[in-house]
């Protein structure tokens, strides 16, 4: 498991360098200059050209790349920001939190309702509740998520005026938002667990614990969504990978100052190293987050624990 883990880890580093790679380039090609865009269009030649020189905007491509990353292998510097010269990571640390606790509060949402409508959904197959059930999943894969904001900001916000229409100063603020970020991966997680219910509901084992008059209760939370719990958990880590870097309408729906809103700032005043930061950070996390859910597995189901066993006590 250890071996496992730590070569996960090593493995994030020609992941990063790929990513930073790509991105750099893109920034780089992209029509635009980083100097002109913050000065304006009244700014003298000369400022510009002074302020190109004082970010190093002036040096070719791969003379910038590899100043970029030989400061953040040799330094751990990502570099400052071109609009506020603040550093890197000070910029998306202070922005960050906001879109941690979205990406928390949608997570929890999906999660919990997810699993106990889907649960619902397929023990009572067929029924009303199941028909309602997977007519409310269409209804939100369907629906786009700006829509599905507006929407609640017109119902709740505006007309029965018991939550903020935008902001992030309280947890109310995160409600609405919260409740639309959750939306789509809400209605991915109820078909996931109901599919997995039911290919787990009419194994073999779970006949037998009947037959020897288990409670149904204990059956279905004890029995059938304990082993169906594997491909619901890798769901989960998945939406909560894209949780952290697929918030950016919604930030811009609700005005939640997150990453989300701060990369987009940056892209329109080609602020490459705060674009960099940003995307890298996220893909950092999201890896931890896979790295997680594998553990998780191992805790979860006693057959993937013993392969790690077994491959150790065979190459002992």
């Amino acid at each position: 498991m250890y071996r496992m883990i730590i070569k996960r880890l090593i493995m994030l580093i020609p992941v990063l360098l790929g990513i930073s790679f790509i991105l750099f380039t893109i920034m780089y090609f992209t029509p635009g200059d980083a100097a002109r865009l913050l000065l304006g269009d009244s700014a003298s030649e000369e400022a510009v050209e002074a302020l190109r020189e004082q970010l190093g905007l002036n040096g070719g491509f791969f003379e910038r790349y590899f100043d970029y990353i030989g400061n953040i292998i040799l330094h751990g510097d990502f570099g400052i920001s071109y609009r506020t010269r603040n550093p890197v990571f000070t910029e998306v640390f202070t922005r960050f939190h906001y879109t941690l606790r979205l990406a928390l509060t949608a997570i929890i949402i999906s999660s919990v309702l997810g699993v106990l409508f889907g649960i619902l959904s397929a023990v009572r197959q067929y029924s009303i509740a199941d028909n309602v059930i997977t007519a409310v999943t269409l209804f939100l894969t369907s629906m786009p998520d700006f829509w599905l904001g507006m929407m609640l900001i017109i119902i709740f916000a505006v007309n029965l005026k018991v939550l903020p229409i935008s902001g992030a100063s309280s947890w109310e603020c995160f409600i609405l938002p919260g409740f639309t970020a959750a939306a789509n991966y809400l209605a991915n997680t109820i078909r996931m667990t109901r599919s997995s219910m039911l290919e787990t509901i009419r194994m073999d084992y779970v006949r037998t614990a009947r037959a020897k008059g288990v409670p149904e209760k204990k059956v279905i939370f004890g029995h059938t969504l304990k082993n169906a719990l594997m491909p619901i958990v890798t769901l989960v880590g998945v939406n909560m990978g894209w949780q952290l870097g697929g918030t950016i309408i919604i930030e811009q729906v609700f005005g939640i100052p997150g990453i989300g809103s701060l990369m987009i700032q940056s892209i329109r005043m080609k602020d490459t190293p705060v674009v960099i930061g940003c995307i890298m950070f996220i893909a950092f996390l999201s890896s931890l987050i896979n790295l997680a859910t594998d553990i998780i597995y191992a805790y979860i189901d006693p057959r993937i624990r013993a392969q790690y066993v077994t491959k150790k006590a065979v190459k002992a």
